[in-house]
């Protein structure tokens, strides 16, 4: 029995080197290595603030609402003792869309380890003296939570994660509306 295994080495080498010979590898091909998992973060934060119209007033849709240029929105981040880490104070632009951009940090650095639980955007100002009032729609008041939708972005030199999260829509009301009549 001990002659047959000298003889079965050398059957499988043979058997190797033919293969070679034909293009054949015995050698197995590099898997690819896992994506690095990126710790830090460059993070932005978009929405939009409206008027709410009269006719919704006092309540949480925003059906027939315009956008509110000039608006300011206040989005602040805790960082992992949920102290205040940063906090920017965006202009909404013409169509009443705001963006908040933040320096590159730790994933670790933010509470929980997550932007999304970490962040919140709360009404700040509103322009127009006739559509000042705060209203908690979509948590305006409160701290409107931020969501991923998916959107990320590519910057020169960037090795981070670059994500856009989303908060709102948020909504001022008017302080007057005219009386509805009772038909």
């Amino acid at each position: 029995m001990a002659a047959y295994l000298p003889l079965a080495v050398l059957v499988a080498l043979l058997a190797a080197t033919g293969a070679s010979a034909h293009g054949y590898s015995q050698t197995p091909s590099p898997t690819p290595a896992p994506a690095a998992k990126c710790d830090k973060v460059m993070l932005k934060v978009e929405g939009v603030v409206y008027c709410q119209s009269c006719t919704h007033r006092n309540s949480w849709c925003l059906d027939g609402a315009t956008p509110l240029p000039g608006a300011k929105v206040t989005v602040t981040c805790r960082d992992a003792k949920n102290r205040v880490m940063a906090s920017r104070t965006p202009v909404a632009d013409g169509n009443g869309y705001f963006l908040a951009e933040f320096d590159v940090a730790e994933k670790a650095d933010y509470y929980k380890g997550d932007p999304a639980k970490a962040c919140f955007v709360r009404l700040l100002a509103s322009p127009d003296r006739k559509c000042d009032d705060l209203t908690n729609v979509n948590y305006g008041i409160e701290g409107a939570p931020l969501r991923h939708e998916g959107k990320r972005w590519s910057g020169k030199g960037h090795e981070n994660e670059n994500v856009v999260y989303a908060a709102g829509p948020l909504s001022f009301k008017p302080d007057t509306c005219a009386p509805r009549g009772h038909y």
